[in-house]
């Protein structure tokens, strides 16, 4: 299991985060997410120049520059 974190790159105010097996679960449950919470959100964004998706394993420490 891993940490997939989509963070937006200078165009959007939300992260997201999600405990997955394989990155397409992972998008499969932001996308659900999003669509549950009525967000205007589009997830075929994701690993694009919107949103990048960073992916790592136990122990590894993420950053996110809050501007």
């Amino acid at each position: 299991m891993k940490l997939y974190a989509f963070q937006p790159k200078g165009h959007g105010q939300l992260s997201f985060f999600v405990m997955a097996e394989t990155k397409e679960q992972a998008i499969e449950q932001v996308g659900k997410h999003i669509a549950e919470d009525g967000y205007d959100y589009n997830a075929s964004r994701w690993g694009t120049d919107y949103y990048e998706c960073t992916e790592v394993g136990p122990g590894v420490v993420i950053e996110n520059e809050n501007d």
